[in-house]
């Protein structure tokens, strides 16, 4: 059950989206979640090269300027971060609003920022479902060399923490 642990990142939250350690992520999908026009949830996946945390407060995500998550923050800007991860599973709620478009050197993405405005942690409780635990999150093979996607997420990354 979900449980509200606050509007701020925790220290842990802070340090794992601050795109300091992104070799330590290669693999790993971060789920998010938009609605879309027909009141529908959008889901869509983010690698943690395409999203930093600026402080416990704001983060930043670069998605693909012509996509339906795109659209659906421009509409609404309400949005759901999932981070699903061996024995964790953290919900981020925030308001979002576009900062560039298309995003300094890069064409293809638009930068959003994300205001935090709720934070939730998701655990097994003992008494109704005593040892359960998430043994793992959403993982993705690379599409070409470790060290040419290394590469591309620091750009974005770095990109993204520009006017911070």
């Amino acid at each position: 059950m979900a449980r509200e642990v606050g509007a701020a990142l925790p220290d842990f939250l802070y340090q794992l989206l601050s795109g300091d350690d992104l070799p330590a992520r290669i693999g790993e999908a971060i789920l998010i979640a938009t609605t879309d026009a027909c009141g529908w949830s959008h889901p869509a996946m983010l690698s943690y090269g395409e999203i930093v945390a600026l402080d416990r407060h704001r983060l930043r995500l670069a998605l693909y300027r012509t996509s339906r998550t795109a659209d659906n923050l421009r509409r609404n800007g309400k949005l759901t971060i999932c981070l699903i991860r061996p024995s964790m599973a953290y919900y981020i709620k925030g308001g979002a609003e576009q900062q560039q478009d298309p995003m300094e050197g890069f064409d293809h993405l638009v930068c959003f920022e994300i205001r935090v405005e709720m934070v939730l942690a998701d655990q097994a409780k003992d008494d109704i479902e005593p040892g359960a635990s998430i043994i793992g999150g959403i993982l993705f093979a690379l599409g070409r060399p470790m060290e040419e996607t290394l590469q591309g997420w620091r750009a974005v990354v770095q990109g993204l923490r520009r006017y911070a």
